[in-house]
């Protein structure tokens, strides 16, 4: 990005006024004066690790001007204490520091008496208590714990809470949304306590690398958070779809592929030029396996093309507590080589310590409709040369074919020789695609007590695709146990259980075995109905059409069957043992583990294959981690130290064999055992990772904060002289507002920067070695082998590196009524993996080399706002937007592009030297100079001129806009996103303007055609085509694919939520701690998008792949009506 001199004039100027403000901040400390008289609501800041309490009392003195009259018979004055606070009351001050000694205190006159507290305080007393707003009313929910332990409860619906503790203990007040508060006991049997709304952004904790959890202030690098609470009410069947619209820099993108299938999720452009470039998801700091069970589809759409879903998708929302999404460098680091492209950390809910047994409920139903149809002309109907077909093998010849007739309403003659009237079908879409319906049951119990708590769920799924007969089913339970084993021995333990079920999932992509092909492609006078059941009394496919591999929808639907299943075991558990209060230690291991079976049957009868044809995928994946770590935390003086080191083992196992074969001996007898023709394909795959990583977290004052981090990795997949690699990274962060009086109207100010380096696209297993596999059938009945692949050996390959600058600006304003985070970065990527053609004369075809580089820049805003905080009525909202250029720098010497995918009947998506990621390339109609088409002279058809770029596949500009209005009991939620500067090539309107259906095939129908241009010579060119040869000119066209593209920015309303808190308090019989009711709707409504596009949603992609921008067949994305309801006891 280049810089004006002017804004570097304004840079230089603002780097000069920083410094001298940080030369000032060295040499004076920015204090006020003290008052001169006793205010104990007077705040001060008070930092003290370890000393002794009379130098923190004399501190107290010099800071608030006031006196403590004290015994040091009866005061230990000698005892060590720690307190951190800012800008904190004196009251609170004294009560923190004071009642956790034993010491109790009293104000006389401008004097402060100390006293050594009664006995009968230490003894364990019953405390209740009401929480409430700054409206005064009770705040339900609220976790109310006594400070340094695990003994606690939370509130009910009306705030109020009941606690049996000790009367010299501190009581921990926390809410999501409002800011905490510690208060001490001192014997009281009631505290009632008024929770402030938090409008400080900066004084957030969000979860870290590892789980860890930090202050955003203390961060120097970009994570967003998004609560759970935001994922179960418009529920996605994959929670990764999700977060579309409410992270900045995060591109999600769900598949046209039905319910139950997989996401792409790209963070700050693609860090690839070929490898995975979807982040690392982390459930509770270990590693999740993310993978589709037999492989993803393909974007060019052959075979049985079937999504069966990711590994996130088998996450149930509802087990959610938060998703820290970390997009920054030093926080990625710590994972190592996977997390190039970024982490998204889940942390699921745990139990808490508290009377009885909690239970909560959530029920969502949801329909579904598709979200676009396509516009068909509807003036010319079925057959050629302007003619209706007369007799039925002229219907079948021209089944998918509108350059017809004039549409008259009469009878005429179709597929099955049947006449019906010559009128339009407008509904075959509609008609075709039944109402789907989605519903989602959670049921959770929680509870324990304060060295036992627990959380157990159970969670059940069941979808009805749009697609006839395509069903989708998934339960998950979940347990998590939390337990003090003594005062210094902690354990955690999550197990999760999934099981999947998908029947008759739709094939995407080409026209085989796709029941879509026909519901958009047949004739705009037969009605798809009249095409059922799709087969005929002997069980063979009803034909429609000429190309046999363009089938019956209904015969797809109603004969053709595959069904998969998925068993899946994710474990965790964590050993933590305290050595002291600021150091522990903490080994972990968890295990994610799925079994799959997958098997589709193309039946017998079939139209394409009259003997039918079967596959099978039978898999099991593993991966297991082992971690330890040592953590210690520490104060000095105005400084802090957070440490910790670790290693971390890490095994991956995957096992698939494939069966393909076709040619049924025996009709309707489906098994692979009865096939003429078989092929089998093992394929295993054992890998590990070795690791040692460190990090350090530095503060100062609570104004400066500095992170070292630092891993090493050893890669079984690489050769041992080349195995291993260090990723270090460095970030700082400065809080201008603690440091410098700013006016009331900036209430936080923060500036961040960080570098890091991390690597990534390692190769697959054995692909440095040379191997060989077993020929099927071998060769007159001896056992062959042959090279397993083409690709030469290449023992000095190495992982890529991606190195991340990264600056920041978080601004809070006008006491948190507006917030506004700023970042730049600048993300670039060293020794990718790119494949290279050799010489032949090798023996190979294709070499592996460390050459590829690209780059990707860019910006991220977030804004947030409350313009309206009333008591009965407030207004939120939240505005990202951020822009990702990307640039392919390097490839191999003499090689300046890579197919990254070819979509279905052209449109190609390639890393070209010099052009952004993903660039979709096309063919257009050659012009001239003056923008006249060249024409050939002896076919009449426009010259195609050279493969060029025609646009972008990944869209570098994404937004967001999420409001929430409540009034009293009632809230709106209403989120749009957008995606801008992308272009998606249309399969389904390529073949639509070949065959007559969209309007722009209309001119020429009656008169003729007349094109005009210049010959390859320059001179004048003109030729009319005749009415009854312009089906004939149109089908060329499908060599010019640009025309088959179209802008892809959209606008679209995502998300509606209306809700309703019902009165609880008339259904106290029932013991209820909250209700609510919505009404939601998914995908609503696209508000702006390319007017040329009449046909298919923008999000249309049938591949999550790194080829994107292609649509061919997908399943219609839909819009979805439902009803949410929560209830928890």
């Amino acid at each position: 990005m280049r810089i004006n001199p002017r804004t570097s004039t304004t840079i230089r100027s603002c780097l000069l006024g920083l410094i001298i403000i940080l030369t000032a901040i060295h040499v004076q400390t920015f204090a006020k004066q003290p008052e001169s008289t006793l205010d104990l609501s007077k705040r001060i800041n008070l930092s003290v690790k370890g000393q002794a309490l009379l130098q923190a009392l004399k501190l107290i003195e010099e800071k608030a001007a006031i006196k403590f009259i004290y015994s040091k018979q009866i005061i230990d004055l000698s005892q060590r204490v720690f307190i951190e606070v800012q800008q904190e009351s004196l009251q609170r001050v004294l009560d923190q520091l004071l009642t956790a000694k034993n010491i109790q205190y009293k104000v006389i006159e401008n004097r402060i008496v100390l006293g050594k507290s009664t006995p009968g305080l230490n003894q364990e007393i019953e405390v209740k208590g009401l929480v409430t707003d700054a409206q005064g009313q009770g705040i339900p929910g609220v976790s109310v714990r006594l400070k340094g332990s695990t003994k606690g409860t939370v509130t009910g619906a009306d705030g109020a809470y009941q606690l049996k503790v000790e009367g010299t203990g501190e009581l921990e007040f926390s809410y999501m949304g409002y800011v905490g508060q510690t208060v001490a006991i001192g014997g009281r049997h009631v505290v009632n306590v008024q929770l402030v709304e938090d409008n400080q952004a900066l004084s957030e904790v969000v979860v870290t690398a590892l789980g860890i959890s930090r202050e955003k202030k203390a961060l120097a690098y970009s994570v967003a958070e998004v609560g759970g609470d935001q994922l179960t009410q418009a529920k996605e069947v994959n929670v990764a779809n999700a977060l579309v619209g409410k992270v900045a820099g995060v591109d999600v993108s769900g598949m046209a592929t039905g319910p139950g299938g997989s996401s792409r999720v790209i963070i700050r452009g693609n860090g690839s030029l070929s490898g995975n470039n979807q982040p690392l998801y982390v459930i509770n700091g270990m590693p999740m396996d993310n993978s589709t069970p037999g492989g993803s589809t393909s974007s060019t759409g052959m075979g049985w093309n079937i999504d069966r879903g990711d590994g996130i998708a088998g996450i149930n929302p509802d087990d959610i507590e938060s998703i820290s999404v970390l997009k920054g460098g030093p926080a990625s680091a710590l994972y190592g080589s996977r997390a190039a492209n970024g982490v998204i950390l889940i942390t699921t809910k745990k139990g808490v310590a508290q009377k009885g047994l909690g239970i909560e409920f959530n029920s969502t139903s949801t329909f579904e409709r598709p979200s676009m149809y396509p516009e068909w002309q509807y003036e010319y109907g079925q057959g050629i040369d302007g003619r209706k077909p007369t007799t039925q093998d002229e219907a079948i010849a021209t089944g998918r074919l509108s350059y017809g007739a004039r549409m008259d309403g009469q009878p005429y003659v179709q597929f099955d020789g049947v006449e019906r009237p010559y009128s339009p079908e407008k509904n075959n879409p509609q008609q075709f695609y039944e109402t789907g319906q989605t519903y989602i049951n959670s049921l959770a119990l929680y509870g324990g007590s304060e060295d036992l708590r627990y959380r157990a769920s159970v969670s059940n799924t069941d979808a009805q695709a749009i697609v006839p007969n395509s069903t989708y089913k998934r339960l998950t339970t979940n347990l998590s146990v939390n337990a003090n084993i003594g005062k210094k021995l902690h354990l955690e333990a999550v197990s999760q259980y999934n099981y999947d079920q998908g029947k008759n999932r739709p094939k995407v992509g080409y026209a085989n075995d796709n029941p879509a092909w026909a519901v958009y492609m047949l004739a705009n006078t037969v009605d798809i109905m009249s095409l059922a059941p799709g087969y005929d009394a002997e069980g063979n496919e009803v034909r429609w059409n000429p190309v046999a591999e363009a089938p019956n929808s209904w015969f797809v639907v109603n004969r053709y069957r595959n069904h998969d299943k998925k068993n899946r075991y994710i474990m965790q558990g964590s050993l933590q043992y305290d050595i002291l209060d600021n150091l522990f230690i903490k080994g972990s291991a968890s295990r994610d583990y799925y079994n799959s079976e997958f098997e589709a049957i193309q039946p017998t009868g079939t139209a394409f294959r009259p003997l039918g044809a079967y596959q099978s995928l039978r898999a099991t994946s593993s991966e297991t981690n082992y971690m330890f770590t040592l953590n210690y935390n520490t104060s000095f003086r105005d400084f802090s130290l957070s440490a910790m080191a670790g290693g971390n083992i890490q095994r991956n196992e995957y096992d698939l064999t494939t069966i393909e074969g076709s040619e049924f001996r025996v009709p309707n007898f489906y098994s692979y055992t009865n096939l003429n023709i078989l092929t089998t394909t093992p394929l295993y795959q054992k890998t590990g990772i070795n690791s040692i990583f460190g990090s350090a977290d530095i503060g100062y004052k609570g104004l400066a904060y500095l992170t070292f981090t630092g891993r090493q990795d050893w890669f079984s997949t690489l050769s041992p002289q080349n195995n291993s690699i260090f990723y270090p990274s460095v970030g700082g962060t400065f809080v201008l507002s603690e440091a410098l009086s700013f006016p009331k109207s900036i209430s936080g100010l923060k500036l961040r920067g960080s570098w890091a380096q991390v690597g990534g696209a390692t190769p697959t297993a054995y692909i440095l070695n040379e191997s060989y596999s077993m020929v099927q059938g071998g060769h007159n009945g001896r056992p062959v082998q042959e090279l397993t692949s083409d690709l030469v050996n290449n023992p000095g390959l190495r992982p890529l590196t991606s190195t991340t600058y990264e600056f920041g600006l978080d601004a809070q304003f006008f006491n948190g009524r507006l917030g506004a985070d700023l970042t730049f970065y600048n993300r670039k990527t060293t020794d990718d993996i790119v494949e290279s053609n050799i010489s032949q004369a090798s023996g190979y075809n294709r070499a592996l080399l460390n050459v590829g580089e690209l780059n990707n820049r860019g910006i991220e805003v977030l804004l947030s706002g409350a313009p309206i905080k009333k008591e009965n009525f407030s207004w939120d909202a939240t505005y990202n937007i951020s822009y990702n250029k990307s640039e392919i720098q390097q490839l191999a010497e003499g090689l300046d592009a890579i197919v990254v995918g070819d979509g279905v009947g052209g449109g190609s998506i390639r890393n070209v030297v010099g052009r952004p990621y993903g660039a979709l390339w096309g063919y257009r109609k050659l012009t001239d100079e003056n923008g006249q088409v060249v024409y050939n002279p002896e076919s009449g058809y426009a010259v195609r001129g050279p493969l060029e770029e025609i646009g972008q596949g990944v869209p570098p500009l994404i937004m967001g806009l999420n409001n929430t209005f409540r009034y009293k009991d009632f809230s709106l939620n209403v989120l749009i996103d957008g995606k801008f500067g992308g272009m998606m090539y249309s399969n389904m309107y390529q073949y639509a303007y070949r065959f007559g259906l969209p309007e722009e095939t209309l001119p020429g129908r009656e008169t003729g055609l007349t094109v005009t241009g210049v010959d390859p010579e320059g001179n004048p060119f003109s030729k009319t085509w005749a009415p009854q040869d312009i089906d004939t000119y149109y089908d060329n066209d499908k060599f010019y694919t640009s025309m088959f593209m179209f802008d892809n920015d959209f606008v679209k309303l995502r998300q509606v939520i209306l809700s309703y808190n019902l009165p609880i308090e008339k259904f106290r019989w029932a013991k209820l701690q909250g209700a609510t009711i919505s009404l939601v709707g998914r995908n609503l409504l696209t508000l702006y998008h390319d007017k040329r596009n009449k046909y298919f949603d923008p999000e249309s992609s049938y591949t999550n792949s790194n080829a994107q921008g292609l649509e061919a067949f997908g399943v219609p994305r839909t819009r979805s009506f439902g009803i949410n309801l929560i209830v928890k006891f």
